[in-house]
């Protein structure tokens, strides 16, 4: 099977680099970010090879332009962790524009930078926000953020049907003990959203 000019491309700028270092390159391998031993989150990456403890991280993308820098972060921080690196040099190779893109990330910093990311994503208190890659996300038809017309009709359907599974519901999770007040608090909530009710 013959290789795409531009994949053939990308590959031809790895195995130069490579060779010049007098390295092997290890290909399409698993690799997993761990935190307090556990794996977190694991990738593949196109190509790597290391100079004692420094990286040299390839990935390949056939498709536009996108910001893959965390991508490579998590992929370098991994290695890191893998092969006590000190430092890894991201190469991403756009092999549809025949460009290349790379920057060099410091072992501690950027696991420091993954780890913060991963704290946001656990976080049970994070607010969600619409980026790039929602148009992918299996939840994008029903995810509010990106569907606020829409959530707030369902939630106006349901506060219009029947306001008191809510109220019950509103009252625990505010801690309002009085009803009546919990009930106020609430209509004004949902009169500021343009929501009508009824009980």
């Amino acid at each position: 099977m013959e290789l795409d000019e531009g994949v053939k491309w990308a590959a031809d700028y790895v195995i130069s680099k490579a060779d010049a270092a007098g390295c092997d390159i290890e290909q399409e391998d698993r690799v997993e970010f761990k935190m307090s031993n556990e794996v977190i989150t694991f990738g593949y990456f196109d190509a790597y090879y290391r100079i004692g403890e420094v990286g040299y991280l390839f990935d390949l993308k056939t498709g536009m332009k996108r910001d893959y820098v965390m991508q490579m972060c998590v992929y370098a921080s991994a290695l890191a962790q893998r092969d006590n690196l000190k430092t890894v040099h991201c190469y991403l190779l756009y092999s549809k524009f025949r460009e290349v893109e790379s920057f060099t990330v410091a072992a501690k910093l950027v696991e420091a930078l993954v780890c913060a990311v991963v704290d946001t994503v656990i976080d049970p208190d994070k607010v969600p926000s619409s980026c790039d890659y929602c148009k992918w996300c299996a939840d994008r038809t029903v995810c509010h953020i990106n569907n606020p017309d829409r959530a707030l009709k369902a939630l106006v359907r349901s506060c219009e049907k029947n306001l008191g599974p809510l109220l019950e519901q509103y009252s625990k999770t505010m801690r309002v003990k009085d009803r009546n007040r919990a009930e106020i608090l609430l209509t004004r909530m949902l009169s500021d959203l343009n929501i009508t009710t009824e009980r």
